[in-house]
């Protein structure tokens, strides 16, 4: 029997096992796991139920931000006016003179009137008029010390409120201040109700348990 020379014989044995695939010798390809289908459970029911309310949630938070980015200056200017305002109301009451004096005067007036009266009551027993005595003489002291008390605090907030007045434009940029920043917290508090509603959304839609909103 011939032989095949030695280079004939390896160029063979290479076209054989190249070959082989083609002759049926190819291995079968793994089999692909099944895709994992969504499940819904009782929690993703339970959670569906609340994103609706969550979604009104969402949509007032929105529209709150949205007004008060729109107010911009001019809602700015009515609170600045309505502060100016109330600061000047209280400034003319509690001025020398004001209501705040003159409720105090009124209270002495009273006290002093009524003991004064009980002084001169013929129609009781001595004893029972030296006891309403007494009690109205307490009761005027004690009316004394706090009209005392109140006009002390009048006459410092009087000035705490006219320095105000004179710090109008420092009293401004407080106001412009919170504003801004509650502008900015509308904005942060929208963001991250939108974020939350977001993921219940994926949450649900994938079959998952959304974490509850803290």
């Amino acid at each position: 029997m011939a032989k095949f020379p030695k280079a004939a014989r390896l160029a063979l044995a290479f076209a054989l096992l190249f070959a082989a695939p083609g002759l049926g010798l190819a291995q079968t390809p793994p089999a692909t796991a099944p895709a994992q289908q969504p499940v819904i459970s009782d929690e993703a029911l339970d959670d569906f139920g609340d994103l609706n309310s969550n979604l009104v949630t969402l949509a007032e938070k929105l529209d709150k931000a949205a007004l008060l980015v729109k107010a911009g200056k001019s809602g700015l200017g009515d609170q600045r006016a309505a502060f100016h305002k109330s600061v000047e109301t209280l400034r003319v009451a509690f001025a020398d003179g004001g209501e705040v004096a003159k409720l105090g005067q009124a209270a002495l007036d009273f006290v002093h009137g009524q003991l004064a009266a009980a002084q001169k009551l013929t129609d009781l027993e001595p004893a029972q008029r030296d006891a309403v005595v007494v009690r109205w003489r307490r009761v005027a002291a004690q009316t004394e010390a706090t009209v005392a008390t109140l006009e002390a605090t009048r006459k410092d907030l009087l000035d705490k409120l006219q320095l105000l007045q004179a710090k109008a434009d420092f009293v401004d940029q407080m106001a412009e201040l919170r504003q801004a920043r509650s502008i900015n917290d509308a904005l942060g508090d929208l963001g991250d109700r939108r974020q939350s509603i977001s993921d219940r959304i994926r949450n649900l839609l994938s079959g998952t348990t959304a974490a509850p909103d803290m």
